[in-house]
């Protein structure tokens, strides 16, 4: 039996609603996490997962050794950049040094001193430092001045040291560099090679 055409279009229109109701709800059981993701995307997540989150940003972050090594690195060879007069690669070894300096901050911001147990705020101590002999060594390399450059290079690493004793670190002695840290840089402003 054949029947009207009305009748099999209203026949396929339920069908497909039918057919479009299960597919969405069985695609939303699947999907468990779409109800999450959205709310994740308002910027509301489950405590459960910011904790875990933070747990596992807390593993990654660099202890602060591995940043002041990029320290150490950055300022032997603003040494050897400003010994050569190379100004413009002193300027990026110094810009290097203080951003560093602030990213070792950020990592832990406070420590305990290990032998009394009081806190040391490590931003009081570096704005000192950043407001005065910093601010002087960068004028040095700004001036293009080699003489006064090795002066504030010198009182800046005495400076470094007073941070060291003041966080129960006195080992930590800082020097002259004898070499650069990393021989591929050339700090000859004349080298003409590679081009």
């Amino acid at each position: 039996m054949r029947g009207s055409p009305l009748v099999r279009s209203l026949l396929l229109v339920a069908l497909g609603a039918l057919v479009g109701s299960a597919v969405a709800v069985r695609w939303s059981r699947a999907a468990p996490g779409a109800a999450g993701q959205t709310r994740a995307a308002e910027g509301v997540v489950p405590a459960s997962s910011a904790e875990s989150d933070l747990a596992h940003l807390k593993d990654v972050v660099p202890s602060q050794s591995h940043s002041m090594s990029d320290v150490g690195y950055h300022f032997a060879n603003l040494w050897f950049a400003g010994r050569q007069r190379n100004w413009p690669l002193a300027t990026f070894y110094f810009n290097e040094t203080r951003s560093h300096i602030r990213w070792t901050i950020r990592i832990r911001p406070v420590r305990k001193h290990p032998a009394d147990g009081h806190l040391v705020e490590l931003q009081g101590i570096f704005d000192g430092i950043e407001n005065g002999v910093l601010n002087l060594l960068k004028a040095a390399i700004d001036a293009h001045d080699p003489t006064q450059f090795e002066a504030m290079y010198r009182t800046t690493l005495e400076s470094c040291y007073s941070c060291h004793k003041s966080s129960g670190l006195p080992h930590l002695r800082p020097m002259i560099p004898q070499a650069p840290g990393q021989p591929i840089i050339n700090p000859d402003p004349n080298a003409t090679w590679p081009q």
